[in-house]
């Protein structure tokens, strides 16, 4: 169900800058009753989240022997791919407070996913780095992806590198 709600979703926020976006106009084009879709979610912020977090989990998810500052490059280009419709979420939300934790949290949670095969690490310098990322990108699609992409990547290099030291030194430590 999940995934048909992003197809609307898509459809409808992805071509062009809407700046209101209600659930009844969500409902009418899923084909679902409200009853529906308040059963799922509170409000049309909460279905933002839902679908953002599921996007940010299928790209960071890693592959294979893939390297984790390759992981947020191919997030930054989906971003950039998709920045109109992220821009819209923004928008049409006014409050992005409802996205921080859930978009935090998927970011931390893809980091220590990573980690976790590769020895040991802090979770709190993992949370600190996630919560830098997402301000990040955040801040990146609020002026609607407009700097180079190169330039937003090695910001977010910068912190996974501290992980990365983070987790040699710990090495030593041990």
């Amino acid at each position: 169900m999940q995934i048909k709600f992003e197809q609307v979703l898509m459809n409808k926020l992805s071509n062009r800058t809407v700046k209101k976006y209600t659930v009844v106009e969500f409902c009418k084009e899923a084909n679902i009753d409200r009853t529906f879709f308040y059963q799922r979610y509170k409000n049309i912020c909460d279905l933002f989240a839902s679908i953002m977090a599921l996007q940010l989990r299928r790209t960071i998810r890693s592959q294979d022997e893939e390297r984790l500052n390759n992981i947020f490059f191919r997030l930054l280009q989906k971003i950039k791919a998709n920045k109109i419709f992220l821009f819209n979420i923004i928008l049409i939300s006014k409050d992005a407070r409802c996205y921080y934790e859930v978009l935090r949290k998927e970011i931390a949670t893809g980091i220590e996913n990573y980690l976790r095969r590769h020895g040991a690490f802090s979770v709190r310098q993992v949370e600190l780095v996630a919560d830098g990322i997402y301000a990040i990108i955040f801040n990146w699609v609020l002026q609607e992806c407009k700097y180079d992409i190169k330039d937003i990547y090695q910001s977010i290099d910068l912190l996974l590198r501290t992980i990365e030291k983070t987790k040699k030194i710990s090495k030593y430590n041990v």
